[in-house]
């Protein structure tokens, strides 16, 4: 054996270096060579539009199969998706032509954020910067006691996620539906009408007792994805296990918290246009008004979110009250949809 090293000794040498390049090559393709998740068979191109929706899921499942947030900011950001820390370029839109011939343009929200129904994380989450509809959360509906439409059952429930789940679900192209994966989103769904709370103002229980999580496509922004963690407000009843409550709702998007978007304060990138149309809009949130029992939280016309407060029912002299007709759960708003690849 000594003898036919030392013959061919060459030959070995290069077979090694052969095998360990092979090995190599293997393991950075798996990602187990310091190499990250596998490389997307995708160019790097120069912004978000330059990307088909097949190339960005491509992109979406290397960047989801990331060991951290940060690595996954470093890849998103190899393809020019956001900077290396992960923050989105609020001037990058790609558009999306709907059923009717709309255009609407989305931006990317998120990096690394969601977490995908079937196990892992979402590589990326996108959410419309115009709006569609409008429509109601839940529609008014007749009894034999004249009832109107209410928040009981929350997002889960709501007539507004059965329609984008339907009828918006199918406007969208082929192309984009095909890439979209299903998310897990938490929500105060199990508060009804108001008869859980102890008192005006004060909800009973902890955080966990209000919560449910649904799957879901498409999507609304609830009030923590949008502003943050919302604070407490005694003039508008928010106490301690209503912030706890709406934290649960899941961590505020990147795209968000660089604009400084914060509860009760008007955010310029948080207005939103009717497609098509020139005068902003309010639009809804799936966050339910835990202070009032009945409605759901909205975006105002000047990019304020509100409890159910809209500036088109706001008393200055009593800031919690507000006529249903105005903000209950069937007057129609405009609708500001979210979505992963």
């Amino acid at each position: 054996m000594g003898a036919f090293v030392k013959n061919h000794s060459w030959e070995v040498v290069a077979a090694i270096v052969a095998a360990v390049l092979v090995t190599c090559a293997a393991l950075f393709a798996v990602g187990a060579y310091g190499g990250g998740p596998p490389r997307a068979d995708v160019p790097e191109r120069a912004s978000l539009s330059d990307y088909s929706w097949e190339e960005l899921s491509a992109i979406s499942a290397e960047v989801g199969a990331c060991p951290s947030g940060e690595e996954a900011a470093r890849v998103a950001a190899r393809y020019n998706l956001c900077e290396d820390d992960g923050s989105p370029d609020p001037t990058q839109f790609k558009e999306i032509t709907l059923a009717d011939g709309r255009t609407v343009r989305v931006q990317l929200a998120g990096v690394w954020h969601d977490e995908r129904s079937d196990g892992g994380k979402a590589g990326l989450t996108f959410v419309f910067a115009d709006a569609v509809g409008p429509h109601a959360m839940n529609h008014a509906f007749d009894d034999p006691e004249g009832a109107d439409a209410d928040s009981t059952g929350g997002w889960g429930a709501s007539d507004m996620r059965a329609w984008l789940e339907s009828e918006l679900w199918y406007d969208l192209p082929a192309d984009l539906r095909a890439t979209i994966v299903s998310v897990q989103k938490t929500s105060a769904s199990r508060v009804g009408t108001g008869d859980e709370l102890a008192e005006p103002g004060a909800l009973a229980g902890a955080a966990s007792d209000w919560a449910d999580e649904t799957s879901d496509r498409l999507w609304l922004l609830s009030a923590s994805e949008l502003c943050g963690e919302i604070p407490e407000n005694a003039s508008l009843g928010v106490d301690a296990t209503m912030v706890a409550t709406y934290a649960v709702e899941g961590a505020q998007y990147r795209l968000f918290a660089d604009a400084g978007a914060k509860a009760f304060a008007p955010c310029p990138a948080l207005v939103r246009l009717p497609v098509g149309e020139d005068s902003p809009t309010s639009w809804w949130l799936r966050t339910k008004t835990l202070e009032f029992g009945d409605g759901f939280w909205l975006v105002g016309t000047d990019g304020t979110p509100l409890n159910g407060l809209g500036e088109d029912a706001r008393v200055v002299d009593d800031p919690t009250y507000a006529p249903d007709e105005l903000w209950g759960p069937d007057h129609p708003r405009a609708v500001v949809v979210g979505f992963c690849l």
